[in-house]
């Protein structure tokens, strides 16, 4: 399928990515701040804080050897977001290190995922990339081991019953840990992938991740089935993150293409790539999305789905959204089949799990 422009559904995406893309020039981003004043400074401004581009953009702008068509206002706003994401990364980057004691002295084999675990393997200058929480995968059969080792350190266990089969939440002050020990709901997948994603783990230093393919893969399935890939949820920082993976490491991509066939979701990974390729005509992406297609009518079905931003306009009928786009995010009709049964079962018996959990806390 041809590369295509994205509809006037998306008049603010393209601009306010292209001057963050692997090789842009100063050229993208004048044409990018041209844009933001057609389209409205303050609109955009505000479109790009909530997609997390704010100190990004910042950079860009205080490297630009010359003076930008932005107002002051809009220029201080960025400013003053990146400093906050600065603030934000330095207590983030302490606690990288606490989670590594504390799991590491627990014995768990784990890895920092999403975010937290990308800004310091694919940024510069990790910072300007924004965080909301730390994101650590563990063991299915580790997940009370680490939960329990966290409390040791202070950190209160939060459950939501619609969530418990696959993630927790554990807070202390204003540090939030998201413990996950599946990478979507059960069922989702073919085979249970955790303990595959965490066999080849790496030790960067400041905390353990996930090797580049299994980070690709990661950043390829979960924007579809977490946040319907183009809906205010899905920020476009995460296209940023793909971008850099895929412009400094393209070789994963034959490795994270097995992964995503043993999972049964090439088709999902078809969709993050085709999104990527449709906002910014990336190469690599194109590359991936010929590696990735799926059958004409299902291609055909899911770029309109992209194009038409479906999933924003149903956000609030989330039964059409299954319908219309996860369930056809599966590679086949009987992964959807199997995904919708487990995630039934999972629902019926959120509270019996919840408090049995609980109960083996104490």
């Amino acid at each position: 399928m041809p590369t295509a422009k994205p509809s006037t559904q998306y008049p603010f995406h393209m601009p306010a990515l292209a001057p963050l893309l692997p090789g842009a020039t100063n050229t993208e981003l004048e044409n990018a701040c041209n844009s933001a004043i057609e389209l409205g400074e303050s609109a955009f401004v505000e479109f790009l804080c909530h997609q997390r581009l704010a100190p990004l953009w910042d950079e860009c702008i205080q490297k630009y050897p010359g003076t930008l068509p932005l107002s002051v206002d809009t220029r201080d706003l960025l400013h003053q977001m990146r400093l906050h994401a600065t603030g934000g990364y330095l207590i983030q980057q302490n606690r990288l290190a606490m989670v590594r004691e504390i799991l590491d002295q627990a014995g768990v084999v784990h890895a920092v995922t999403k975010g937290a675990h990308t800004r310091e393997v694919y940024y510069q200058t990790p910072a300007l990339r924004p965080a909301v929480d730390i994101d650590v995968l563990v063991r299915p059969a580790d997940k009370l081991r680490a939960i329990k080792a966290f409390q040791a350190r202070g950190f209160e266990f939060y459950g939501a019953v619609e969530n418990i089969a696959q993630d927790c939440s554990l807070i202390k002050g204003k540090t939030d840990i998201d413990l996950h020990w599946d990478i979507l709901r059960p069922g989702r997948t073919r085979l249970p992938m955790v303990d595959i994603l965490l066999e080849d783990r790496v030790d960067y230093g400041s905390h353990w991740g996930m090797n580049h393919q299994s980070t690709l893969f990661l950043m390829l399935v979960h924007p579809v089935f977490r946040k319907y890939t183009t809906t205010p949820h899905a920020t476009l920082v995460r296209l940023v993150d793909l971008a850099l993976l895929l412009d400094r490491n393209p070789e994963a991509m034959a490795e994270t293409e097995r992964l995503l066939e043993m999972a049964g979701l090439r088709t999902a990974g078809w969709i993050t790539a085709r999104w990527l390729q449709l906002l910014t005509g990336n190469t690599v992406a194109t590359e991936l999305c010929a590696r990735l297609r799926p059958g004409p009518a299902r291609r055909w079905w899911l770029h309109n789905w992209l194009r038409h931003d479906w999933s924003s306009k149903l956000l609030e009928k989330p039964w059409a959204i299954q319908l219309g786009f996860t369930l056809p995010a599966h590679d086949r009709w009987r992964d959807a089949a199997r995904a919708t049964r487990i995630a039934q079962q999972c629902r019926k018996e959120g509270q019996k799990t919840l408090q049995a959990l609980e109960t083996q806390l104490g």
